[in-house]
């Protein structure tokens, strides 16, 4: 089936799934590795407000920026990776986020955010300030913002935008500035401390640019504008813009399906050659402990002659059983496939399965309930040379990290 028709067809389920109802729950989460929300200035678990919050509403500050609906709010992440390969210069080939053996302070991350209603039918600002400190922040950063730092722990802010509430019809949300798209860097938004190989390879981090969304109804919603390229921030690296969409149905309180997608020039100083990427989730619980979650995506960059385009797509499972309010256990498999070479330096298919566990010990305390820890096995397989510095087909870790949302 040619490709083109491919994309159609996804994008049929999606618009044509859309059944309504008279109440639903918030959108669910989209892109690689999106499982869990993260926190918007209330605990993930219990709904109640996070500890900064919590201590704000003590000085009375919280009240008055609670009733401005704004919410301040962020985490603190930190990890140890081991790799039995004992792999060279201590790399992990394919990762992000865990890209190196050994402990690391991931993520100190502060947000400052204000929401606009659309329900309410009337004009509204908001936007949202996220400022990000670690050993993540290197692998965010957009050209022309912070991305000329050194050293093992940097700075970024990946989300720095506006957002204004139009009453015209079901109400539009018109969003611009710097945003994630694509996929969440929240630690909280991911089953696992590591990340699938397309959530690194295979999409971009971060868009600067304007998009409306508009709700068709309460289930099926649209978005779709322009930005100035993968990953491009102050600095462009041509002279061309990417247009942008998403298209979101939450066809029941249990099942949710999202198209996202990209088309536009990419390469530097090069305005003619397109891109062309989606990304296509479906969010499903079987029942109320157990979660399915399945993404697949397909990109291709037209390349001058006599080079040819160069393709890569892949498809991840994941499955993620509640155990108890103190333990989940979850499970990931994954194939993808860079046909040329281009998002991985390596011609190949990869593959990768995880294992691991969610651990929450003070479930029902106000300040340990925003502690999380989470232990996990992987196991990577290449059909090139590409683990090791290009020597081993296999590399196995297991690694260990720790939340705590403020």
């Amino acid at each position: 089936m040619p490709r083109q028709n491919i994309v159609l067809a996804i994008a049929a389920v999606v618009v044509c799934s859309a059944i309504a109802k008279a109440d639903q729950p918030p959108p669910a989460p989209f892109g690689p590795d999106a499982v869990f929300a993260p926190s918007n200035g209330t605990n993930f678990i219990t709904g109640q407000p996070t500890p900064l919050m919590g201590l704000l509403d003590q000085t009375g500050i919280g009240h008055s920026l609670e009733a401005a609906n704004i919410h301040l709010f962020g985490h603190i992440e930190g990890s140890y990776t081991y790799n039995f390969i004992n792999p060279a210069m201590d790399l992990n080939d394919g990762r992000v986020f865990d890209s190196k053996t050994g402990g690391t302070l991931n993520q100190v991350d502060f947000n400052v955010e204000r929401t606009v209603d659309l329900t309410k039918n009337h004009w509204d600002v908001g936007g949202r300030v996220e400022l990000l400190y670690g050993s993540d922040a290197m692998f965010t950063e957009a050209n022309g913002l912070l991305d000329h730092q050194t050293g093992p722990y940097q700075f970024d802010i990946p989300q720095l935008y506006f957002d204004v509430d139009a009453p015209l019809g079901n109400g539009v949300r018109i969003r611009g500035g710097k945003f994630l798209f694509f996929k969440q860097i929240d630690p909280n938004a991911s089953v696992f401390y590591s990340h699938s190989f397309a959530f690194g390879a295979a999409l971009p981090y971060t868009l600067t640019g304007i998009t409306a969304m508009y709700p068709i109804t309460q289930q099926l919603s649209i978005e779709g504008g322009i930005s100035r390229g993968w990953d491009q921030s102050l600095k462009d690296n041509n002279s061309a813009i990417d247009g942008i969409f998403r298209l979101r149905d939450d066809i029941s309180e249990r099942l949710s399906l999202t198209l996202t997608g990209t088309v536009g020039p990419e390469l530097p100083n090069n305005d003619s050659d397109y891109r062309e990427a989606i990304d296509f989730t479906v969010n499903f619980a079987a029942t109320d402990k157990l979660t399915f979650l399945l993404d697949a995506v397909l990109a291709t960059q037209a390349r001058p002659s006599p080079m040819g385009n160069a393709n890569w797509y892949g498809v991840s499972g994941y499955a993620v059983y509640q155990i108890n309010d103190y333990l989940s256990a979850g499970a990931r498999v994954e194939w993808y496939r860079d046909e040329e070479g281009f998002t991985t330096a390596v011609a190949q298919s990869l593959y990768e399965v995880t294992i691991g566990l969610t651990i929450t010990p003070f479930p029902r305390d106000p300040l340990g309930s925003n502690l999380k820890i989470r232990p996990e096995f992987r196991a990577d397989y290449s059909s090139a040379d590409f683990f090791d510095g290009l020597t081993r087909h296999d590399q196995y870790t297991v690694a260990l990290d720790a939340i705590f949302n403020f």
